[in-house]
């Protein structure tokens, strides 16, 4: 088995200057601690021949595993060769780096998050040439809790003196966050608006939605919108600082609250040196979750092809190397060309398959002609399940789910609501149809996907527009549904329904009244105003047939 690699910028290197950076690699240094003087100095040596700096990565018996040509940029590759798993950190490894034409010694950038990464034990880094009076600049350096200057310097010496320091042990003032097991760990960057209120709803409702994908949000940052830079939308300097308390939090990934393009959301992994998802992947995630019927399952999967399609460049060197063997030679075809029509294939399946989930519904609709039909929409965890569960009362078991999380209801459901005729005649039935929440700037490829379910709204006699009133940015979240609505084309009657009166400030009632005269109050979960809600429902005419 190879002892050691020899990676980074390798491709310009002679035969000779490979020949000696790989008998440099194999060099013992001490157990434990310290390093061999001559091998670094002859580190130094190829250092100033290259132009570049150079690292080792040593172990604990002494044995170098990896030597790296060029500045410390991405992790991956790094990672991956060490021994022990792809991601051997702390333990016993020792990280020396001869910086090049570097005038400081402390890492910043990219290689202070790649030395994060890593976790050494210790870090030491030296100039490639001895200074005046024969001695050589280097200092020894250990994480530290400051984000502007991850790694605090622990001694300054001689290159020879440092060679046999035996450095303190390990600080735990702040140590790594440990990612508990099935839970991933987020930090959010978030584009702040003027506006200190709406940001910070903006910001709340980032974190509900990364805590409906089953993630914990543990650190933000944020940064002004009017600050960035168009290829990253971020700031260099922001991204810098998100890398480094990214890794401080023990986050495995990063979520926007912007949709990103794709060379966007190449950008920031490239300078993040993480994965990066943006809010409309996070939400066409929640979907893929809550899915329980093959129609739900259904649309879910088109809108993510739909997504992923244009996404599919630089998704690693596997989707453009060529393919081998028969019927490939001469031009060939890509794999990213084959992967684009394998999912092209796929999505044109899948519309014809919608469309006849289309007409199905529309079969179904047509069978309830002679009955009101009513259909909640609202804003995401507005409490329109809860209202259809407390005006149908359904049998145990057959409640429509209802959670305080956002889309926990993606496939529609219709009931039957039924009461006794005042004047004597046959039951007064009517339906009512729960729908998929909306949400401010839903993703294009999800409303397209979910038509067919959205046809369930717009099919409709009337609509009943749900809001949450103990929700501050209610009113906001109103707007965002009239857009919706408007967008789809949506022209019937809308009544506004005001939910949870019963958390609610007296403000937000006297609001409602002011946008509808006629609005309604009610308390899905405190059963207040039903009654009342009940009445106006079949007081309403019957459509003609």
């Amino acid at each position: 088995m190879k002892q050691t690699a020899l990676l980074g910028r390798t491709a310009g290197l002679r035969p000779a200057q490979t020949r000696r950076l790989e008998r440099l690699s194999h060099r013992r240094h001490p157990e434990a601690f310290g390093a061999d003087l001559l091998s670094l100095q002859r580190l130094a040596a190829e250092s100033c021949e290259l132009e570049l700096p150079l690292s080792l990565v040593i172990d604990g018996r002494g044995l170098c595993r990896l030597l790296w040509v060029g500045p410390l940029e991405q992790s991956g590759r790094l990672l991956e060769r060490l021994p022990g798993g792809p991601r051997r950190q702390g333990s016993d490894l020792r990280l020396i780096t001869c910086v090049g034409r570097a005038k400081q010694l402390e890492p910043h950038g990219s290689e202070a998050v790649v030395g994060l990464d890593l976790d050494p034990q210790l870090w030491l880094r030296y100039a490639q040439q001895p200074g005046a009076g024969g001695l050589w600049s280097a200092a020894a350096y250990l994480p530290g809790g400051d984000p502007s200057h991850p790694w605090q310097q622990q001694h300054e010496a001689d290159l020879s003196e440092l060679c046999q320091w035996i450095p303190p042990e390990r600080p735990t003032l702040q140590p790594r966050a440990i990612q508990p097991s099935g839970i991933e760990q987020v930090m959010l960057l978030v584009l702040s608006p003027s506006d200190p209120e709406t940001a910070r709803r903006e910001i709340a409702e980032l974190e509900g939605l990364v805590r409906s994908a089953g993630s914990k949000p543990v650190g933000l940052v944020v940064q002004r919108k009017a600050s960035g830079s168009p290829q990253t939308l971020w700031g260099e300097g922001k991204l810098r600082e998100a890398a480094l308390e990214a890794r401080r939090l023990g986050a495995s990934l990063v979520v926007t609250d912007r949709e990103l393009t794709p060379a966007q959301a190449r950008n920031l992994e490239r300078l993040l040196d993480l994965p990066v998802s943006d809010r409309s992947e996070l939400i066409l995630d929640i979907f893929a979750q809550r899915a329980a019927s093959g129609a739900g399952r259904l649309q879910v999967e088109l809108a993510q092809l739909r997504y992923r399609l244009p996404r599919l460049v630089g998704r690693g060197l596997s989707l453009s190397r060529q393919g081998g063997g028969i019927g490939t030679r001469g031009p060939g075809e890509t794999q990213l060309e084959k992967d684009r029509r394998a999912i092209a294939r796929r999505i044109d399946k899948l519309q014809r398959d919608v469309q006849k989930l289309r007409e199905h519904r529309a079969r179904i609709r047509s069978g309830r002609h002679g009955l009101q039909r009513f259909a909640l929409v609202g804003y995401t965890n507005a409490g329109k399940s809860s209202l259809l569960n407390a005006l149908s009362k359904p049998a145990a078991g057959e409640a429509v789910l209802a959670e305080n999380k956002l889309f926990a209801t993606l496939d529609p459901t219709t009931r039957r609501i039924s009461r006794p005729d005042p004047a004597g005649g046959p039951p007064q039935t009517l339906l009512l149809t729960d729908t998929v929440g909306f949400i401010r700037a839903l993703p294009p490829p999800l409303v397209e996907a979910f038509r067919s379910t959205l046809e369930e709204t717009l099919e409709a006699d009337q609509l009943l527009l749900v809001v949450d009133l103990s929700d501050p940015g209610w009113a906001e979240q109103l707007n965002t549904v009239h857009t919706i609505l408007d967008e789809l084309g949506s022209d019937t009657p809308r009544r506004l329904i005001g939910n949870q009166i019963d958390r609610c400030p007296a403000e937000a009632l006297q609001q409602a009244r002011t946008l509808d005269g006629q609005v309604l109050f009610v308390s899905a979960t405190g059963g207040l105003g039903l009654e009342g809600l009940r009445d106006w429902l079949f007081s309403e005419p019957t459509p003609l047939t």
